[in-house]
């Protein structure tokens, strides 16, 4: 269970940022280039209550640095968006919670709670849906080179899109 004490534990962005020892140049240009369009803006801007947003990454990992700033970003648009970041490898316990596929420590990985800490939504895989589809089809070898094309010319959209979904099924 995640506890508002257990939650309080893990790092802000900023103290995240500041204790990055692998590409964090690329979280730095992922987080700037992130743009975020009016209604969306809108929207995160609009929530009334409380969401805390676990989530679970690591400095060395693509997914990571290429999804965890939009999370960052949107957390940034309103102060009732409460994000906490764990190391994955240093937080077991946690990263069992969200296994991908029940099997897979792909991450980064989000868990949603509401201002009660019950969990209201999951976000696993590392990476949107939409990419995993493609892995599916094509297997990840053949699949590799698209993945990479998308986040060099999606810029987080495709991720914010299922944030937003998340947080609209919430009704947060």
């Amino acid at each position: 269970m995640i506890t508002k004490e257990r939650f309080q534990q893990g790092m802000t962005w900023d103290e995240y940022m500041g204790s990055i020892q692998k590409n964090q140049d690329l979280f730095k240009a992922k987080y700037e280039q992130m743009e975020i369009g009016d209604s969306e803006k809108a929207f995160f801007q609009g929530l009334r209550q409380d969401v805390y947003v676990l989530a679970i990454g690591e400095d060395w990992c693509p997914d990571v640095y290429n999804n965890l700033p939009v999370m960052a970003r949107v957390a940034a648009l309103n102060p009732k968006i409460h994000l906490r970041v764990f190391p994955r490898d240093q937080h077991h316990d946690l990263m069992h919670r969200y296994l991908f596929r029940g099997q897979s420590q792909s991450i980064p990985a989000f868990g949603f709670f509401d201002e009660h800490f019950q969990e209201f939504a999951k976000h696993v895989g590392g990476r949107p849906k939409l990419l995993w589809d493609w892995i599916d089809q094509m297997g990840k070898d053949e699949a590799r080179p698209k993945v990479r094309e998308h986040y060099a010319s999606n810029r987080g959209q495709e991720m914010l899109r299922e944030l937003r979904e998340i947080f609209q099924k919430a009704g947060a």
